[in-house]
């Protein structure tokens, strides 16, 4: 396969929530593994939501959603999608092409600059709750 050929799409795997709270690196290891043995080169993989499904799947109800990015042939997807489907821990699986005009550079930077907000916004609730603490304790 050349290197050439390759586009990129994205792809949503729902997880069981307990399998990928247990071991992050695993459940992502299970995914990178499929997409080495289909020379599909990873670009972006990250947990995007975790949710109750509206029904069980395989008996479970709670599920972790891992949003990835990744280069393939066009004709390795097929492939990904069956193996996905007998994989392991691996309840669905959706792959699509990105929106038009898509720029996942600009897709990680928007995510680099909420994950800054989220920190700043929780040391600020810790210091918060640290001054409300100390004033609790010089009331008594």
């Amino acid at each position: 396969m050349e290197n050439n050929d390759k586009r990129l799409y994205e792809g949503m795997f729902i997880m069981p929530q307990t399998f990928v709270r247990e071991d992050e690196a695993a459940a992502f290891e299970v995914l990178k593994g499929v997409f080495e043995k289909f020379e599909a080169e990873v670009k972006h993989m990250g947990v995007w939501s975790e949710r109750s499904l509206a029904f069980e799947i395989n008996h479970v109800r709670e599920a972790t959603y891992v949003l990835t990015y990744f280069e393939a042939q066009p004709e390795s997807i097929a492939k990904l999608e069956r193996t996905f489907h007998i994989t392991d821990n691996v309840l669905r699986t959706l792959i699509v092409k990105p929106e038009k005009g898509f720029d996942l550079d600009v897709y990680k930077k928007e995510l680099e600059a909420r994950a800054a907000e989220e920190a700043v916004a929780e040391a600020e609730e810790k210091e918060e709750k640290a001054s409300s603490a100390e004033e609790s304790e010089v009331k008594a």
